[in-house]
């Protein structure tokens, strides 16, 4: 099973390898650092009835392995748009997807028998208000009596985002071997996942004509995926997009910002700075009273331009006015320093995380 084994094979490895360089950037034996569930501290997801998302994805891989083509202008008997639609909907309320329909289109279709029973599977692609595009599956038993089919369960039907798909595609490609498996809608971009990755960006205030696109994988337990999008103008984008069983919006963090957190972009060129894993230690190395439990009470404000002390704030009970460090890392024998909000501002400085409201 070619694409079973491929699918698998592109989570295992890439999905792994970026979240476990999050992973080693969390504090040990800190409960409120990102967890195993969530290396990259990007917002946990309980899961709400849709099956587990390797299970959805050996179902599309097994799926792929037994349908004749994805050539949609060789299907015959092909149900009409509003059937579709219909079809489509049942299954996006069924796997709880966060999709408000716009579109639907059946781009294969497979039949099968079991127990004396035929089973039909189709393949759907949907566009979505929010500007995402999934592949859908449901396989259920067609009844010869009455012509018509059970409804789609949980138990019967997948969800892949056009993201996950352009994955697989290009590990196809990458070996010299065709794949029809990528979105299509003149919604998903026409068959350029470029366009559709610059649309969700834009919607979450993120303006970037993507040049290159690259998914890296998912993270089971939160239920989301990322991918990366580099700029026309230098610059990119992580992006964290929602997978069945969560409705979380998409969140997106530049490349630099990304950094900080211990994610490296790869498509976008960006100077590797000191993670937020590495002020939190050097506080700790001060007599400064500060106990941080996780990255959201730390922020890189900037680099001091002669100096070239980091500038960063930290945010902790131990220091309810706020605090700022001047921190020079190693081969820096500028001296450190700190204060609180009131002395920054007096320096130009406006605290952000301790900001009065």
């Amino acid at each position: 099973m070619k694409n079973a084994k491929l699918l698998a094979g592109v989570v295992a490895g890439i999905a792994f390898g970026l979240l476990n360089i999050a992973q080693a950037q969390a504090p040990s034996g800190n409960p409120g650092a990102p967890s195993n569930a969530d290396p990259a501290g990007w917002g946990n997801s309980a899961g709400n009835g849709a099956p587990p998302v390797q299970e959805q994805m050996k179902r599309l891989a097994d799926y792929l392995d037994t349908v004749k083509a994805l050539n949609r202008k060789d299907l015959k008997d092909v149900p009409t748009k509003d059937v579709v639609i219909q079809r489509a909907k049942e299954i996006i309320d069924i796997l709880k997807l966060s999709c408000a329909l716009k579109d639907a289109e059946i781009v294969g279709s497979t039949a099968d028998k079991s127990s004396g029973k035929t089973f039909v599977t189709n393949l759907y692609e949907v566009s979505c208000s929010d500007n995402l595009g999934y592949f859908l599956t449901a396989r259920v038993r067609y009844k010869k009596d009455t012509g018509k089919f059970d409804a789609a369960s949980a138990d019967n039907s997948t969800a892949q985002t056009c993201f996950s798909a352009e994955g697989v595609r290009a590990a196809d490609v990458a070996k010299g071997e065709k794949s029809e498996l990528y979105c299509q809608m003149a919604d998903n971009g026409s068959g350029d996942i470029k366009i559709m990755a610059a649309r969700v960006l834009a919607d979450i205030g993120s303006k970037c004509n993507v040049t290159q696109f690259k998914w890296f994988g998912r993270n089971d337990a939160a239920k989301t995926e990322y991918t990366e999008s580099a700029c026309d103008d230098g610059n990119g984008y992580l992006l964290q997009t929602a997978l069945p069983g969560t409705t979380a919006a998409p969140r997106a963090l530049n490349c630099v910002d990304a950094a900080h957190k211990g994610l490296y972009c790869e498509l976008t060129k960006v100077a590797k700075p000191p993670t937020l894993e590495t002020f939190k230690n050097y506080l700790a190395t001060t007599d400064i009273k500060c106990k941080i439990e996780n990255y959201d009470q730390i922020k890189v404000l900037g680099q001091q331009s002669i100096s070239q002390r980091y500038v960063v704030e930290f945010k902790c009970p131990q220091q309810p006015n706020g605090l700022i460090g001047l921190i020079p890392l190693a081969g820096n024998d500028i001296k450190f320093e700190s204060f609180d909000c009131a002395a920054a501002a007096k320096r130009g400085l406006a605290c952000k995380l301790n900001a009065k409201k």
